[in-house]
């Protein structure tokens, strides 16, 4: 029965998917070729140091457990013996006298009588691994065909080829990148390489960006009141003198036609003081008073017109009326001096954006900007960087950034106010190993601290 039962583990050893899978099936399913009390699975590393992976009758293991870390003092004692050992060998006796006194101690403590370490081997004869089976009794005296150890050699090494496809990726990998260092294409692409990284080159940003106007003109509330509406849509053309926005008049339409009845009654009043003035002496004094009245009712009435006609606010000049949506403006309250729109000449255009912090150069006046168009990114516009913001705000996208605006140089295309797009702004010449560089140079250095 060793043969089906070798055939149906070593089966079992080549489906497992992971680490975890393989030292499941080496501590407990070679039980059924071989007796032993309890089973442990070590993990080898380049560097000295041995870790638990798999334990008889249990899920899962703690790396750090007392247990666990005496195994590995165990398995550091008697490594060099088991590297040691041929390949025809399978197994090596340990024993308390191995081991250094504190760890032969300690021994009664966590394992049974004897104790045997088989080495698991990778196709290069690295001992990758360390499978230890301890039991009560020593191994049996049969002969060499009957006996289940027999089959120990050919099972580790079907579980040493396992270990190795599963945990050694890495090494693999590493061993190629030592080849292709040793190659002499490398030789030859390496010094090309460092030359390329070499090539002067200008350092850029990339920031989103949009059309603006360089000549704008504030369109404010003139007067307290609410919004009645906005006569033109955004973004349309508008000539001098043309009617862009007007306030409610109720309120002020109220207000005149009380001081026209206040200037009706203090004319009423100056009349009859002047009647009166003929016969009395104190009829004359009153006479200044009513005056007086009538030229305040007069005055106040006169304001009041005035406001009546600046409830139509009108374009001082031709150009382009910017602003939200009429639908956020009708029945809103605004008071004096609030920003309605911008009006915008579109004859005169210039390129704003924001630059990220994480993405600012020094950003010099009278560098190249290019701005590429979301609505034609095949015809870049040339600009000239005019001035940049030395205080940080935040963008449109509410993204701390620097805000630098620019001149067009050229408008090849009908660019118009609002268009946006991404803008590359030119700086100092580098070279282009720190340009690829820069970014993980300061990441590296906000993660360091230095």
């Amino acid at each position: 029965m060793s043969a089906p039962l070798f055939l149906a583990i070593s089966g079992k050893a080549r489906a497992a998917a992971s680490i975890e899978a393989l030292g499941f099936v080496c501590c407990n399913d070679t039980l059924a070729l071989i007796d032993y009390r309890q089973a442990a699975l070590l993990a080898l590393d380049g560097i000295g140091r041995n870790r638990l992976v798999a334990h008889s009758g249990l899920a899962s293991t703690e790396a750090d457990a007392p247990y666990a870390l005496w195994l590995a003092e165990v398995v550091a004692a008697v490594r060099p013996q088991l590297e040691s050992l041929s390949e025809s060998v399978p197994l090596l006796e340990v024993t308390p006298a191995q081991l250094p006194e504190a760890l032969a101690a300690a021994w009664s403590d966590w394992l049974p009588s004897y104790l045997s370490a088989l080495p698991l081997r990778g196709p290069d004869g690295r001992v990758r691994a360390v499978l230890l089976l301890a039991r009560d009794t020593p191994w049996p005296q049969e002969s060499a065909a009957a006996s289940p150890q027999a089959w120990l050699g050919p099972l580790m090494a079907v579980y040493g080829h396992a270990w190795w496809a599963l945990s050694a990726r890495g090494l693999r990998f590493g061993e190629r990148v030592r080849a292709l260092w040793r190659s002499r294409a490398f030789r030859v692409v390496a010094p090309l390489l460092l030359l390329a990284l070499c090539i002067p080159v200008r350092e850029y940003t990339l920031a989103p960006a949009e059309v603006v106007s360089l000549a704008t003109q504030v369109i404010a509330a003139p007067m307290d009141g609410v919004i009645r509406r906005i006569t033109v849509a955004p973004n349309t053309p508008v000539k001098q003198g043309d009617t862009i926005a007007e306030l409610d008049a109720t309120t002020q339409r109220n207000r005149v036609a009380v001081a026209r009845a206040a200037l009706a009654t203090a004319r009423a009043e100056f009349l009859q003081s002047s009647q009166r003035a003929f016969e009395s002496q104190q009829a004359k004094a009153d006479l200044v008073q009513a005056q007086a009245r009538v030229r305040e009712s007069e005055a106040e009435l006169a304001w009041l017109s005035e406001d009546l006609s600046r409830l139509q606010i009108r374009a001082p000049a031709a150009g382009v009326f910017v602003y939200s949506d009429p639908d956020d403006w009708a029945g809103k309250p605004v008071q004096t001096g609030e920003r309605i729109g911008l009006l915008a000449d579109p004859q005169k255009l210039g390129v704003q954006a924001w630059v990220p912090v994480g993405e600012a150069i020094n950003l010099q006046p009278g560098a190249a900007m290019t701005l590429f168009l979301r609505i034609a990114p095949l015809s870049p516009l040339a600009a000239k960087l005019d001035h940049a913001a030395y205080q940080v705000t935040e963008s449109p996208e509410a993204v701390a950034s620097y805000r630098v605006r620019g001149t067009l140089a050229d408008a090849a295309i009908d660019a118009r106010v609002g268009l946006r797009g991404t803008v590359r702004i030119g700086g100092d010449w580098t070279v282009l190993g720190y340009l690829v560089m820069r970014r993980p140079f300061a990441w590296l250095r906000e993660w360091c601290g230095c």
